[in-house]
């Protein structure tokens, strides 16, 4: 009798799913949030959380700062505590992280991180959604600093991911996708998520490096197709989130940033009502959009919130207008610092700290550059310096995805003039691509569906 029983409930659970090969889908969503309710939601992306257990803040650290690309890993575990401060506040419904929520898939910021979202769970009573970035998963970069020495440090599979992130999404998903970490939650009934790994990992350890391209398999855009039968079937839009840009947003970086196969990604999404994408891995603000026919959809690449200007979406969703509606905030870390008594009078100012830092950063990358290329010999220190400063400033603009306000201003000056007439080469071509971004608004979005 007992094994009757076993096997009759097996058997109806197994009614309960749609089959499409090997994927399975429920067929009977659990909703967290109340019926028809209005949501809020926070989207934030690249972390790039740095366990503190794993530098002394020596030599070798300040050299790799001093090489990388903006991150303010020194204040990892700040970053992350003003940000839970700010979810502490606003209380939004729902809170999503599109990638690299470590700086380079050490096991111990994995497990660090799922402590900081567990500890934001339980002060706001926000539900966190994650997905991997291309840093999280098998990264032979992932290392420790003491002293004047780095030390590899341990990584982690997409099996121990799936495991450590299991309340934050696997566990309460609708449809795990098998051939990836993809998944789809429903946290309500009107406004679902479809978190999708884009990533390409399986080739690290022989590439030596976090592969940077990213795509979806054939397998997983089948499976993309039985979520979007069912969320019709169940009267509910579906919100992706990626790491992988779907759409270009810039000129000067897509190859590597652009997911390989965007236009049938983007095809599968828009047969399936999805019109509106959150992504990350660019570092940058930007909005781009597609219209195929009469159908357009969306891709919101959202700002890391480990480089300046440390910024991240909110997203509104009316449940009466049937809308959405993004903007981007600033995050509060002086407010946090001041709550907290913190004494440090970089975390007190940290705007204008982390914004000289970023400057100052990109100055030194771009005067080290035009030094080493042979056919900048002919310019004196001053007008080289000069030079690199126009791109310090055209990059504060570009990483915060606003207008440039004072571009009249940085294409008068004389370090812009001597890009006009230098030689042709990809440091001028990058220059005068920064000084003609397209003037547009990437900090608001305003989504009405059918």
């Amino acid at each position: 009798m007992m094994a009757f029983s076993r096997i009759a409930a097996v058997f109806l659970s197994l009614l309960a799913l749609v089959s499409c090969g090997d994927q399975q889908i429920e067929q009977h969503p659990v909703y967290r949030i109340q019926a028809g309710s209005d949501l809020k939601i926070f989207v934030t992306t690249d972390i790039h959380y740095l366990s503190k257990s794993l530098t002394d803040g020596g030599a070798a650290f300040q050299r790799d700062l001093a090489l990388g690309d903006g991150k303010q890993l020194r204040y990892s575990e700040e970053l992350m505590k003003a940000f839970a401060y700010d979810v502490q506040i606003q209380k939004p419904d729902i809170t999503l992280i599109s990638g690299d929520l470590t700086n380079n898939g050490e096991k111990q910021s994995h497990l660090d991180m799922a402590g900081h979202l567990k500890a934001m769970e339980s002060s706001s009573g926000t539900q966190v959604y994650v997905i991997p970035g291309n840093h999280d998963l098998l990264n032979p970069w992932s290392k420790s600093f003491k002293g004047q020495h780095q030390y590899k440090a341990d990584s982690i599979s997409p099996k121990k991911f799936r495991k450590i992130y299991a309340p934050f999404g696997y566990d309460e998903a609708l449809s795990k996708d098998r051939h990836s970490l993809s998944y789809l939650a429903t946290p309500s009934d009107k406004l679902w998520l479809l978190m999708l790994d884009t990533n390409m990992y399986r080739n690290n350890k022989e590439l030596r490096h976090p592969q940077l391209e990213g795509r979806l398999s054939s397998s997983t855009l089948k499976w993309i197709d039985q979520c979007g039968k069912l969320a019709k079937q169940k009267g509910a839009i579906i919100v992706g989130v990626m790491h992988h840009s779907l759409l270009d947003h810039s000129e000067l970086m897509h190859d590597g940033f652009t997911i390989q196969n965007t236009q049938k990604v983007s095809e599968v999404l828009l047969r399936n009502g999805i019109v509106t994408v959150f992504s990350g891995h660019i570092h940058i603000q930007d909005i781009s959009s597609y219209k195929q026919g009469t159908e357009q959809i969306y891709d919101v690449a959202n700002s890391a919130l480990s480089v300046y200007p440390h910024q991240f979406g909110i997203m509104t969703y009316s449940n009466a207008n049937h809308a959405l509606d993004f903007s981007t905030s600033p995050l509060h870390m002086e407010l946090w610092a001041a709550a907290h008594r913190v004494a440090d009078p970089n975390l007190q100012h940290f705007k204008p700290y982390s914004g000289s830092s970023f400057g100052q950063l990109s100055f030194n990358g771009s005067y080290r550059r035009l030094t080493q290329n042979l056919s900048y010999t002919k310019y004196t220190e001053p007008q080289l310096q000069a030079m690199a400063n126009v791109i310090q400033r055209l990059h504060k603009n570009f990483f915060a995805g606003s207008r440039v306000e004072d571009l009249d201003d940085i294409t008068s000056s004389e370090g812009y003039q001597l890009w006009l007439t230098a030689p042709p080469g990809s440091q001028k071509n990058y220059v005068l691509q920064l000084a003609h971004q397209r003037d547009k608004d990437n900090q608001h979005l305003h989504v009405t569906f059918p």
